[in-house]
């Protein structure tokens, strides 16, 4: 009977060989299950990503991935099992950066108990091609400033926000979504631009949204050919 509130039944815990994790790579580790002071029936072992994203006022958890990968098994009191797993990094994954947390959360099924859970954070690098694109902005003298997660046409998003050069381009900050694509990197960039002469008085800034496809072939090009590309998208918003 206690078991079934979570007291003295089994506890669940994700050990990670590899926190800091690159969109495209895997996190490996093993599962450590301690068995309590009863026997139980384990159902399953669900593994995945999970990240927070912003909705109006508050954030909402948000389950990324969710996959069973210990099936059913009996544990007796006292025993410990151990299970190594492996969970892929897909790409649209949010990458860890200021305002944007991304954790692997672990949860078990526990047949008349409590369910025991696990949540291990993450540092989510970019793909190689996102980092391509970074690397442009950053030779341009954008230098990123932060991120928000947010619920976009029906999927998870996330908003990454660059700071100008000190005295360049007149404009407050440039936002970028960034969707992998076969072939590429789909970018939903915003420019936000100072407002000046009449429109100062209703508004400080102005925001310009451009749709860019950047395509393998640029990206393979180097961060040079990135960075012109970005300079002329840029400069056609403002």
């Amino acid at each position: 009977m206690m078991a079934a509130v979570g007291v003295g039944g089994a506890k669940v815990d994700a050990q990670v060989n590899n926190s800091t994790v690159r969109i495209g790579e895997s996190v490996n580790g093993v599962i450590v299950v301690q068995g309590g002071s009863v026997d139980q029936r384990i159902e399953r072992i669900n593994l995945g990503l999970a990240t927070m994203y912003k909705a109006d006022d508050t954030y909402v958890h948000h389950q990324l991935s969710k996959v069973p990968v210990i099936p059913g098994f009996d544990l007796r009191a006292g025993e410990r099992r151990e299970f190594p797993f492996s969970i892929p990094v897909a790409p649209g994954t949010p990458l860890t950066l200021s305002g944007t947390r991304v954790w692997l959360a672990t949860d078990a099924d526990i047949a008349g108990a409590a369910d025991p859970g696990d949540q291990d954070n993450l540092q989510v690098l970019p793909s190689r091609e996102m980092e391509v694109l970074f690397k442009g902005a950053q030779k341009l003298g954008f230098q990123i400033s932060g991120s928000e997660v947010e619920y976009h046409h029906g999927r998870i998003a996330q908003e990454i926000s660059f700071r100008p050069p000190r005295g360049q381009y007149k404009i407050e900050e440039i936002e970028m979504m960034i969707f992998p694509q076969a072939g590429g990197l789909d970018v939903i960039l915003e420019v936000d631009r100072r407002a000046t002469g009449m429109a100062s008085m209703f508004a400080t800034e102005i925001e310009r949204k451009g749709n860019w496809h950047l395509s393998s072939q640029t990206l393979n090009a180097g961060v040079d050919a990135v960075a012109r590309e970005l300079e002329k998208k840029i400069r056609s918003l403002m």
